[in-house]
């Protein structure tokens, strides 16, 4: 078996079927052969259509982060490489020096493929709790904004992706405030704040200026637990630090409003 094989089908379970299975398994075999291992590799995500088997780890998870990743990346028709910068460091973290190499000639044959969103988010939606699928729409949101802008293209794409993974409005506006810090615009038909500089604090907790005082404490008590180090700790090195960096923002967002409100306490 060869080396890449070996390296996929690692720890893998529900990755293996569906839509997900069927794009690592045509990868395999333009990086192999048409027969063999990665044959093999086809044949069984083929008897695996749904309902998908909930038996994941750790790998499926990266896996299908990384099928996310290839879909974000290419959204604006170019790869840049302070992108495949940050995804390096993070497949070299999850994988080790010589893996890791080797997970990105498969992440550089993902981007050249079509990739059916819409499948794939229902397959790791149907498959992980949504802390695990907030946490990915953080970190996608992290890799397309590494070079400090964010292409319309890879914004659209992010927005349905978190759509089709089942994130609410409110975390994906937090989330979206945070990283982007533009102010809120799309998922839905109702407009949001439209500044130009600076962050929203309220928009950061994923609330409005109107909420009161009990419901702005419990908006960062909801928060604060989403990145919690408990709920990242088996994510990675990568998107712990992601995680670390979005308290820090969440916490600079509700001393703000601290400071406007005095009777939060």
């Amino acid at each position: 078996m060869g080396i890449i094989t070996k390296i996929i089908l690692t720890g893998l379970g529900w990755t293996v079927g569906g839509p997900i299975g069927g794009l690592l398994g045509y990868i395999l075999g333009n990086i192999l052969s048409s027969n063999g291992p990665a044959q093999e590799f086809i044949n069984a995500q083929g008897s695996h259509r749904g309902p998908y088997r909930n038996t994941g780890t750790q790998a499926d998870v990266n896996v299908a982060l990384m099928v996310l990743i290839a879909a974000v990346m290419k959204a604006d028709g170019q790869v840049k490489k302070s992108e495949l910068t940050f995804v390096k460091r993070f497949l070299l973290q999850n994988y080790g020096e010589e893996n890791g190499k080797q997970m990105l000639k498969v992440l550089q044959q993902l981007v050249q493929q079509d990739i059916p969103i819409d499948q794939v988010c229902m397959q790791i939606k149907v498959n992980t709790d949504y802390n695990t699928r907030y946490h990915m729409v953080d970190f996608l949101f992290g890799i397309s904004g590494v070079d400090g802008e964010f292409h319309q293209a890879e914004l659209n794409m992010l927005r349905l992706i978190a759509q089709h993974l089942g994130i609410s409005q409110s975390d994906y506006i937090s989330i979206h405030e945070r990283h982007v810090g533009r102010g809120y615009s799309g998922y839905s038909r109702q407009s949001g704040y439209s500044g130009t500089s600076g962050k929203d604090p309220y928009k950061v907790l994923g609330i409005t200026k109107d909420a009161t005082d009990d419901e702005v404490k419990r908006a960062y008590r909801k928060m604060a637990m989403k990145y919690h180090p408990d709920r990242v700790a088996g994510m990675g090195e990568e998107m712990q630090r992601n995680a670390a960096e979005q308290m820090k923002e969440i916490n600079e967002a509700y001393e703000h409003i601290k400071r406007l409100r005095p009777g939060i306490k």
